[in-house]
């Protein structure tokens, strides 16, 4: 949401000199520890030329001696309950903006501006701040005149609509509640809907748990995070929602068929297993999970406070909204079972003639299940899986896969299967939700996984960073180019701002010709 946003800026602080620090003054400065802590003076010895000030650390108040005043700056005092927006902090330093959310979030107070934008600090647990009152509370106010809440986000984005279409970007490091944030985006603009029928705006929502059970995750550091990014544009006409679209980018293929230890496949596969009665597993030849090789790698197949069989059943209470038939479900199970057959396919090395090594398969009965649940010819799976085929001059020449080949090739034939599910399943969603009426305006929420660096990275962490750059570099060009460019033009006072600039970063990935993205095309 692009809004009036003010302009500040510190400029390097004035030379400080120990001896002019007054007893109870508020500083900070850093003991060597690496960054800067907030202190207080106690007192200066004027022999010593030493100031002495007191810090808490850990909760426990400890008594530096200072003999310079490098990297000694004076502190505002922030109050109680600090600043809501912090434009207003009267000196801009990254000690002041972090020491300012840790006193709002110490208050539970998690929320707080910074102009027309919304920092979020994630409380892993759910307050009571969500209610219809709230909504009530918000609705029709401008940005900044109420406590900093998500609900006043959706407030500007829903009063803005007459004009034109607006856009909410979530953006953050991974595990810090961008899809939270954006499902109570979500239950704001459906609460505000003057629709008088709320069967649309229900098959929104619940479209949001669907695509989580098959879109997000257990990772080291978020037990649901979001494996796929999101953009989701609600369409309203005169304040009532019509329909919705979702686009869905760079689902996490890899996870698929491999995971980190203590993370976890997709968790449809878990709830699916869990939610399941016995005598339905028999139907699609399941066990339980730590018994497939696509769902035990992490060590661990359970997530602590998250009850797989009870998501199960929201899953089912989604699909029933979204009017998918018995059939269509009948048919997702059975892909998710086949995936789960195939991942526990394995191959022996098979000596050929001419001294050729091949494979075969040495777990018949789960290509057989894999066979029965797509229906598919056994015989063509093992082919698929055991030999390549190559089309020469009216002619197929068939030629047999070592045992690294024939796993890579159970594993894209796994991948291929459930990426191609998600993307039915988000046509499947849009051929519900969205009606493709022309002259309305929308609300988009864009949902996009944030950085990353795990231990170790692959081709997806590239992707994801490289996405996030480009969303960096679009909020730095609004935020201080478009803003600066503005100042001038209206030949306005103020002094420049200095920001690192991420353009070469995005350059030295995607500029053509030798961008490595290109290089590597």
């Amino acid at each position: 949401v692009t809004s009036e946003h003010k302009m500040s800026s510190s400029a390097e602080p004035p030379s400080l000199v120990l001896s002019d620090m007054e007893k109870g003054e508020l500083i900070w400065f850093d003991p060597g520890v690496g960054h800067a802590l907030p202190g207080e003076v106690l007192e200066y010895h004027k022999p010593a030329q030493v100031l002495t000030v007191q810090a808490v650390i850990a909760g426990k108040p400890q008594v530096f001696s200072l003999t310079s005043a490098n990297g000694v700056r004076r502190r505002q005092d922030l109050g109680q309950n600090g600043v809501e927006d912090m434009i207003l902090l009267s000196d801009l330093n990254e000690a002041s903006l972090l020491w300012n959310l840790k006193i709002r979030y110490d208050r539970e107070l998690i929320y707080t501006y910074v102009g027309s934008i919304l920092v979020a600090v994630n409380p892993y647990k759910m307050y009571d701040m969500y209610g219809l009152d709230i909504v009530k509370k918000y609705e029709g106010q401008i940005l900044g005149t109420l406590p900093p809440h998500l609900f006043a986000v959706g407030s500007a984005a829903y009063a803005a609509l007459p004009r034109c279409s607006q856009v909410v970007v979530i953006s953050g490091e991974s595990g810090s509640g961008k899809t939270e944030s954006t499902k109570l985006v979500m239950q704001y603009l459906a609460a505000v809907n003057k629709s008088p029928s709320n069967l649309i705006t229900e098959q929104i929502l619940e479209a949001s748990p669907l695509l989580e059970s098959f879109g997000n995750a257990k990772t080291v550091r978020n037990d649901n995070s979001s494996r796929f990014g999101k953009f989701l544009e609600v369409h309203f006409k005169e304040g009532v929602i019509l329909g919705a679209k979702v686009t869905e980018y760079l689902l996490e293929k890899s996870r698929i068929v491999t995971q980190a230890p203590d993370e976890r496949n997709y968790h449809v596969f878990y709830e699916l297993l869990a939610g399941l009665s016995e005598e339905t597993k028999l139907k699609y030849g399941l066990l339980a999970a730590d018994k497939y090789f696509y769902l035990n790698q992490g060590g661990n197949c359970d997530i602590d406070g998250k009850y797989d069989n009870e998501d199960f059943q929201s899953l089912l209470s989604a699909m029933q909204v979204l009017g998918f038939t018995s059939d269509e479900q009948d048919t997702i199970f059975r892909i998710l079972a086949s995936v789960l057959h195939l991942g526990n396919v394995y191959f022996h090395r098979k000596q050929l003639k001419h001294g050729q090594e091949g494979v075969e398969i040495g777990s018949d009965a789960e290509i057989r299940w894999t066979g029965h649940l797509l229906q598919l010819s056994v015989d063509g799976i093992k082919q698929a899986l055991t030999t390549k085929t190559t089309e020469a001059r009216n002619e197929r020449l068939f030629t047999a896969l070592t045992i690294d080949q024939a796993l890579d090739a159970r594993d894209a034939f796994a991948k291929a299967l459930y990426s191609s599910l998600f993307a039915w399943l988000v046509a499947r969603i849009n051929h519900i939700v969205y009606k493709g009426t022309k002259r309305t305006t929308a609300i988009s929420i864009l949902d996009i996984f944030g950085f990353e660096d795990f231990k170790e990275n692959s081709f997806e962490q590239l992707c994801i960073n490289y996405a996030n750059e480009n969303l960096q570099f679009y909020f730095n060009k609004h935020i201080f180019k478009l803003e600066q460019q503005e100042y001038a033009k209206e030949k306005i006072v103020w002094q420049n701002i200095t920001y690192a600039d991420n353009l070469p970063v995005i350059q030295l990935l995607s500029k053509k010709p030798v961008g490595i993205l290109h290089l590597l095309d």
